[in-house]
């Protein structure tokens, strides 16, 4: 853990568009912190199979049920060294997850299209971006950016910045938050 960086006072929990970035900051952020990383898309393929599979035969409303449940584990176990958790980009859709979310970190991970295309052009294993890829992106941005932005306690935009760079601030602005509590100014 890098001496500037305090020992967690809760989990953070990165959320935001597909391909945002949570993986890759979540697993630096963790490596920074000396925390735990843990992906919801990787648990619940573990758990259920791959996530196209699951939206093919079983439809999105049972992969959103699957990713609550793993949501709602994860937060609820024991994790000594701090936890670092990257969630789906339409699991707080689920006001159920949202709920859970209230004692965490909740970080919003920014990103436009022009951002992620290069992630996602010809991917497929997006079950939610059918045909034209970038309309379809945006489209869910339009519906699910009020969720995102109403439930962050930090937001960054990942645009223009590496995984590592982006892991650093929002390390940086979660201690300087609990400094700012331990010190009895309101954060």
């Amino acid at each position: 853990m890098s001496a500037s960086v305090r020992p967690l006072d809760r989990p953070i929990v990165l959320f935001g568009p597909m391909a945002s970035g949570k993986s890759s900051v979540g697993a630096a952020l963790a490596a920074i912190l000396g925390a735990e990383f843990l992906d919801t898309d990787a648990l619940v393929v573990a758990a259920h199979g791959p996530i196209p599979e699951i939206f093919a035969t079983r439809g999105e409303e049972a992969f959103r049920r699957a990713e609550a449940e793993v949501i709602a584990a994860v937060l609820g176990g024991p994790h000594p060294r701090g936890l670092v958790l990257a969630l789906g980009g339409g699991s707080v859709l689920r006001e159920d997850t949202r709920a859970r979310l209230a004692g965490t970190h909740r970080v919003y991970l920014r990103a436009d299209w022009d951002d992620v295309a290069p992630r996602l052009v010809g991917s497929a294993d997006r079950p939610l971006l059918h045909g034209d890829a970038e309309n379809s992106w945006k489209a869910l941005m339009d519906r699910r950016r009020p969720v995102f932005e109403s439930l962050a306690s930090l937001s960054v935009d990942t645009g223009h910045s590496t995984a590592a760079e982006v892991a650093t601030h929002i390390a940086s602005e979660i201690a300087a938050g609990k400094r700012r509590i331990d010190e009895g100014v309101i954060a």
